[in-house]
């Protein structure tokens, strides 16, 4: 009776063992399938952020280069504000001296009437 129940006993605990492998086995499969999962997400997660990166880049150039049209377009018109304000003050003097010599004008024939 005693060499029953040993090997009962040892055929209950090699049964145990076998299902406690089998688990183990199971559980590091799916372990190393979530691992893989998870390895190729991140990986293609960071060749998403390498892509946004680089089109954040592209961004910040295109902004500079928008930033330095715009003041090159600003000192362009103020440049040609400043041309602008000199011909007027150029075309104002000669509209001066054309009335200066229609007034000395007509003084010259007012004397030269009397």
């Amino acid at each position: 009776m005693t060499g029953t129940t040993y090997e009962n006993i040892t055929k209950l605990a090699s049964a145990d063992n076998t299902v406690l492998i089998d688990k183990t086995t199971e559980i590091d499969q799916t372990n190393t399938t979530l691992t893989s999962d998870v390895t190729s997400k991140n990986t293609l997660l960071m060749e998403k952020q390498q892509i946004q990166d680089s089109q954040m880049k592209e961004i910040e150039n295109k902004e500079k280069l928008l930033l330095t049209r715009a003041r090159m377009l600003q000192i362009s018109q103020d440049r040609n504000s400043y041309k602008t304000k000199i011909v007027y003050a150029l075309l104002a003097i000669l509209i001066v001296i054309f009335i200066i010599n229609l007034f000395i004008w007509s003084l010259k024939k007012k004397h030269n009437a009397n």
